[in-house]
């Protein structure tokens, strides 16, 4: 079987809340994906991936990528008001920093180079595809639960573009624009930017004004192509963040005592050749990239902290760079065989300031991680293409480090080295009357952080000495995931049952042991981590859509757990921050001039930590609903004027106990097409 230039995809066909948003329905077979690094149609891809294509991105209210996530979707979600989120796929709980994570963020196949989806920029994202469950067997560490990529803008046709200004409650200007397309046969480019000004503290759901919640950004990504014939290309990509006195309130149980402002940077670039040799499709990529952030301390209970306000505590940079290089090979007409080899290492560095600015050790150690991954997958095409079955395995060499940090003294650095092997298999197969039937098998693994790993720090605390000890034996955390599903497929109508059941071992854990003690209560504690613990996941994911009419489009989908425990020493909890059941549904209209989208959003309750109360107990917090409405009129092909409302019932909910989020808000835009 050939391969087929990537398509512009059909949302609805896997999008949890968007509903179908073309105007005709669109069979299965059309459907384009890249998920498994090649171009592959939907309907043969065994994996669940679900879509979030361009109109989805346009009727979806979202200041950020994880509210585009959360509400069209099922991932499960941490979001902080100060531009901090992050997410969690098919039970793993969500992550918001860190460089090994359980779930993989990539822009167009390679790493997204930023451990905080805040900062990821939604300017130059076409289209969002959610592969579910494991996919370390093509990506390496940290696909354990899933893989988001965002697949980025490339315009080669007619020079167009847009522009478009905006203004909403909290005194919120927002300035948004891109032009793109191609400016002879060998060089096309796109350009999107957008700045974001939030002047005024926003409105929680009870009406409470939650202060030092205002902020600024912007964002840019510049895209340069150039085609040295009809089977080479060069694509140079580049994108930025920058935000500025991004506002971070702390939680509601701190009041004004811990309030902070946060300087936050980010950018990314990668250079990319792909081209045909007969029925190989080769690609070579290079990449490189980093991530800021300067915290300031804004407010204390600490009466010696006054007179210093505000000033700078912390400071943190993260440096990435790698490389890829690929080959798919169509070997026969029903197989074809993708391999390749992926390089990447992050760099991590931090550092502390007292209050008068004299800098003082870090909490953590610098570190950095070096990974390099040689994986192969096979797919095979019987029946006429109705039955699809893939092979695939990946073998990873990674070595982490701890390494000499200023002014943390009591430290010893030092290296480790692990291998993982990570095998998957899948099918899907064509029954009769629209009905198949798909599965997949896989195992995923996370790379442990370096100080888990590696070196040895002293710390004394009153009469305890606690050395804190690195396990260089500490093996990779690791999952096996099964899932079945059974999707219809039928002119208007779509539909999707799967169940999917996850084992994890060798979730690490720390131990905290007495190892001497000398008269007057000295002691002294070891503390050290291990390969102790286990998680279950399981649960069904389910999405329908149905074209109503010529003008009404309708979509229903969720994820239910049966299960989501986490063993902790002897006792088994429920994984935190994953909530037992999430619906969503949404009703798309289009009417001449008028179009638009009504979506609602139910998250059920779920269960964390009580910091609110200042304890670490773990507790229950109730669910919410929320609701968006957006809407769109044409006045002629150019001129488009559209309004958001955002949280329409003004509901007072939170994603992570103690920070709610804003309440009902709203936004007017005018845009101009050209």
């Amino acid at each position: 079987m050939g391969h087929k230039k990537t398509a512009l995809l059909f949302s609805t066909l896997a999008v949890a809340v968007s509903g179908a948003c073309a105007d005709e329905a669109v069979s299965l077979d059309s459907v384009v994906v890249t998920g498994r690094r090649v171009d592959a149609r939907l309907e043969e891809t065994p994996q669940r991936i679900e879509v979030i294509d361009k109109e989805d991105i346009e009727r979806t209210p979202a200041r950020e990528l994880t509210d585009l996530l959360k509400k069209n979707s099922s991932v499960d979600v941490i979001q902080y008001p100060g531009n901090s989120s992050g997410i969690g796929i098919r039970g793993f709980r969500p992550e918001y920093s860190g460089i090994n994570k359980h779930s993989l963020l990539l822009i167009d196949g390679r790493p997204a180079m930023s451990t905080n989806l805040s900062l990821v920029n939604l300017d130059q994202v076409d289209r969002v595809e959610v592969l579910k469950g494991p996919a370390s067997a093509l990506y390496g560490s940290s696909a354990m639960g899933g893989v988001v990529n965002l697949i980025t803008r490339e315009s080669r046709g007619d020079l167009h573009g847009f522009g478009e200004i905006g203004y909403g409650s909290y005194d919120t200007k927002e300035v948004r624009g891109g032009i793109g397309g191609a400016i002879n046969d060998a060089l096309d480019f796109d350009y999107n930017g957008s700045y974001y000004d939030q002047s005024n503290d926003f409105k929680a759901g009870n009406g409470d004004t939650r202060e030092n919640t205002a902020y600024t950004q912007q964002s840019h990504a510049l895209r340069l192509g150039l085609n040295f014939n009809t089977d080479w290309r060069l694509n140079v990509k580049s994108d930025v963040y920058r935000g500025r006195d991004i506002a971070t309130p702390g939680s509601v149980a701190d009041g004004r005592s811990n309030q902070s402002n946060k300087d936050m940077d980010r950018n990314g670039t990668d250079v990319s050749l792909t081209g045909k040799l007969g029925d190989h499709r080769l690609t070579a990529r290079t990449f490189v990239g980093e991530e800021s952030y300067t915290l300031y301390k804004k407010t204390s209970s600490t009466a010696s902290d006054q007179p210093y306000l505000p000033y700078r505590s912390y400071y943190s940079d993260i440096n990435w760079h790698g490389g890829q290089v690929q080959d798919a090979w169509a070997w026969s007409d029903t197989t074809s065989l993708v391999y390749g080899v992926d390089y990447e290492k992050a760099e991590v560095e931090s550092k502390s300031y007292d209050k008068t600015g004299t800098r003082k050790a870090p909490y953590s150690a610098d570190s950095e991680r070096e990974t390099t991954g040689l994986y192969a997958e096979n797919t095979w095409y019987f029946n006429d293409n109705n039955s699809t079955f893939y092979l695939g395995a990946r073998r990873d060499k990674i070595s982490i480090a701890t390494l000499e940090t200023p002014l943390k003294t009591g430290f010893t650095p030092s290296t480790s080295d692990f291998y993982n092997t990570s095998p998957s298999a899948g099918f899907k197969h064509l029954m009769g009357y629209g009905f198949r039937v798909h599965g997949t098998a896989g195992k995923g693994f996370v790379a442990p952080d370096a100080a888990y790993v590696t070196g040895s720090a002293t710390s004394v605390s009153g009469k305890t000495t606690t050395i804190t000890q690195g396990n260089s034996s500490l093996k990779p955390e690791t999952s096996v995931t099964y899932d079945l599903g059974l999707e219809w497929s039928h002119g208007d109508y779509y539909a999707d049952f799967t169940v999917f059941d996850t084992k994890v071992e060798d979730k690490i854990a720390s131990s905290v042991t007495t190892i001497s003690t000398a008269p007057g209560g000295y002691k002294t504690n070891l503390s050290t981590y291990y390969n102790a613990s286990e998680a279950v996941m399981r649960g069904l994911e389910w999405e329908g859509r149905w074209k109503a009419t010529e003008h009404v489009r309708l979509s229903i989908s969720g994820t239910h757990y049966f299960e989501r425990r986490e063993k902790d020493g002897d006792e088994w909890d429920e994984i935190r921050n994953v909530p037992r059941n999430t619906v969503r549904a949404a009703i798309d209209v289009d009417y001449g001039p008028w179009s638009g989208r009504l979506a609602v959003r139910h998250v059920g309750y779920w269960f964390d930590n009580d910091w609110t109360n200042d304890t670490s107990q773990i507790i229950r917090y109730d669910g919410f609903t929320t609701g968006d409405l957006s809407v769109r009129y044409r006045i002629d092909k150019k001129q488009s004027v559209l309004a958001s409302i955002e949280n329409l019932a003004d509901c007072y909910y939170e994603e992570k106990g103690g920070y709610p989020l804003a309440g009902r808000n709203g936004k007017v835009a005018y845009r101009y097409e050209f």
